[in-house]
């Protein structure tokens, strides 16, 4: 088997395009991959035509040969991302044809899961945020669907420091959710890397008020390795990171620095489900718990899941489906996670275990359709009206 072809779908949406990622092979068999990126969904695309040489006319069963010539060919290693989640995006459509092939699972593909089900946390659920009010009416609709932990940004469009006023109130948000949720949900923080060492060590004194408190993410930009291992070394609250790092050889220094509690690796920027499966056993090697990042779409959390259904030190998975995602994503794919109590039943169909189907076409992204952006006022909308 032969792979002839690779075709690319980059979806519109209100609060990030989606770049999906199919191969098809000479006998006709296909699979289903993703590769989103954050700002360069069209650079991803285009750079297909730089990389075709790679896939057509590979073998999709031989993945890790296939990889590692495309890895080591592209000279840059894990210093492109736009080539990275491009990696990540095929190696998963052909562990995604390989599972459909056989009529497996993709965890089943690597040896049968250690869980039947997958704890998730709600995020994207901050989308109508008018008044500071409107931050309980909306963390209660997160409660009333089952969720036991959540996660938000309250920080607005802060960067770097945090005027007095900026930090009251996002005191203040934190304060309005947990009076909603109670000490019996979790509460997660999200930074985005918006802080200098001293102004997330100030917001990091005030997280220990809270008991719910289950980390702060990305207090200070990704690259100050030293920063974040300063505030795991005085904050009672764990430090989380890892989105924005790329491949194993990224995570390898933050573990040794002893800077984070909890890894988040995403599976389109570490270079996909094998790489995946390598930074969660470094981090159960030293002892550190790992909740994959999935801010992306709905492949990606299909290939997450089986992911996740492999890691003995998975703590919890991101899940945005329910709340961030438009009301006609039942006319792109053919299945959505559906979450009981808080947690997600393992997918079941051969392959990452969702499909396109052909109203794709009717929902593809022109070059005016824009992301938002985290750093400008009122980001928290997302597009929303």
């Amino acid at each position: 088997m032969k792979i002839v072809d690779l075709k690319s779908y980059i979806i519109k949406n209100t609060w990030k395009k989606w770049v999906f990622i199919e191969i098809i092979t000479d006998n006709g068999e296909n699979g289903y991959g993703e590769a989103t990126v954050y700002n360069s969904q069209f650079a991803v695309v285009n750079h297909i035509k730089d990389i075709k040489k790679f896939i057509v006319n590979k073998d999709p069963f031989k993945v890790r040969e296939l990889v590692n010539e495309w890895f080591t060919s592209s000279f840059n290693r894990n210093r492109d991302i736009v080539n990275m989640s491009l990696i990540s995006g095929v190696e998963s459509a052909c562990f995604d044809l390989i599972g459909k092939h056989f009529g497996s699972t993709i965890y089943n593909l690597f040896g049968g899961p250690v869980r039947n089900k997958i704890k998730v946390y709600a995020n994207g659920w901050y989308t109508n945020i008018n008044n500071i009010e409107d931050w309980g009416k909306e963390a209660r609709k997160v409660i009333n669907k089952g969720y036991k932990a959540l996660k938000f940004d309250p920080f607005g469009g802060g960067s770097g420091f945090l005027e007095y006023d900026e930090f009251k109130k996002s005191m203040e948000i934190i304060q309005i959710v947990h009076g909603v949720v109670g000490d019996n949900t979790e509460m997660l923080i999200e930074g985005h890397g918006r802080f200098n060492r001293s102004t997330a060590m100030k917001i990091g004194k005030e997280l220990e008020k809270y008991p719910n408190i289950e980390w702060f993410e990305e207090p200070v930009i990704p690259e100050d390795i030293d920063g974040m291992a300063m505030l795991s070394k005085f904050l009672k609250i764990p430090i989380a990171a890892g989105e924005r790092l790329i491949t194993s050889y990224d995570f390898t220094q933050l573990f040794k620095s002893n800077s984070i509690s909890i890894a988040q690796p995403d599976l389109i920027n570490t270079g996909g489900i094998i790489e995946l499966l390598k930074i969660g056993a470094m981090a159960e090697a030293n002892n550190i718990s790992i909740a994959p990042h999935q801010a992306e779409g709905p492949l990606n959390t299909f290939t997450t899941l089986n992911i996740d259904a492999l890691m003995n030190n998975l703590k919890i998975q991101e899940m945005f489906d329910e709340f961030a995602y438009p009301a006609w994503i039942g006319d792109i794919v053919d299945t959505v996670p559906e979450v009981k109590n808080g947690y997600v039943e393992l997918p079941e169909k051969p392959g990452i275990g969702i499909n396109l189907k052909d109203k794709i076409n009717n929902y593809i992204a022109d070059e005016n359709d824009t992301d938002f952006n985290l750093f400008s006022e009122g980001w928290e909308k997302r597009g929303f009206k």
